[in-house]
């Protein structure tokens, strides 16, 4: 199985982007983030035509997140369970049921800026997920969670570790929200797998960030312990950041299963 995770940041604006990746590639499940698309304007068309079904989870021109699956999607869930009001009703989490596994896709408040309130908000949103997730592995231990984290979880996955240190995204508590989920029995596939590798998955638009390899890995998945043996690769898709594609600012992540 190849599973691909991808910011689009803005899933009609680089809809042509995606459907060339779509066509080259062939994922068999796609997690989308930052669609920026209510869910009546997604353009599911263009996907069920490739052969894919597709459930989203958008409520306007911010964040929003999508799962497309070539392989079936089953028992579709959304948001937190239970009854939470603003900010954390936001469409962040989709899951569903996709052959063996339970796959989620996730889109983290960045933060904006340590101890500025959305920075307290994102550190509350996490240990809210964290719970949500040790609950998910326990009705679903094939369990695969792929999204954008906005979170850096240790040194090697920014470029530039002394000068980002205590930064949003960077941060201490952030990395000891993240390390927590870990802590609750959930891989980081592409840092076990590839230990020595950087795996940056984002890179700032401004000019010569991206040639310089000047990023940040973000974009992370994360599996439950009964079906973490099964990937084989995870890393980054660089040739689809290129600055002459009119890219989203994140790397799709490309995660092969050996079955």
């Amino acid at each position: 199985m190849r599973l691909v995770t991808w910011n689009v940041n803005s899933i009609r604006s680089r809809l042509d982007l995606v459907l060339n990746f779509v066509d080259a590639e062939e994922p068999d499940v796609l997690c989308l983030q930052e669609t920026k698309c209510a869910d009546a304007r997604f353009p599911s068309a263009a996907f069920n035509e490739r052969g894919y079904e597709v459930v989203t989870h958008g409520s306007g021109p911010r964040g929003g997140i999508a799962i497309a699956s070539r392989i079936g999607l089953e028992n579709v869930t959304k948001g937190f369970g239970g009854n939470h009001g603003p900010p954390f009703d936001e469409p962040r989490i989709l899951a569903a049921d996709i052959d063996d596994l339970r796959v989620m896709t996730v889109y983290a408040p960045n933060g904006k800026q340590v101890r500025e309130p959305e920075w307290d908000v994102k550190l509350a949103w996490f240990e809210l997920f964290r719970v949500e997730l040790a609950l998910e592995l326990e009705d679903y231990p094939r369990l695969v969670v792929a999204g954008d984290f906005n979170v850096c979880p240790a040194p090697i996955d920014v470029y530039d570790p002394i000068k980002k240190r205590n930064r949003n995204l960077v941060s201490d508590p952030e990395r000891a929200a993240v390390a927590k989920i870990l802590d609750d029995g959930f891989v980081d596939v592409a840092r076990t797998l590839h230990p020595d590798e950087p795996g940056f998955s984002w890179y700032a638009y401004s000019a010569g960030q991206f040639g310089k390899g000047k990023g940040y890995r973000l974009d992370l998945v994360l599996a439950g312990p009964e079906v973490a043996g099964d990937f084989t690769s995870c890393r980054p898709m660089r040739k689809w950041r290129e600055p002459d594609l009119s890219p989203s600012d994140h790397c799709p992540v490309l995660a092969v299963m050996s079955q």
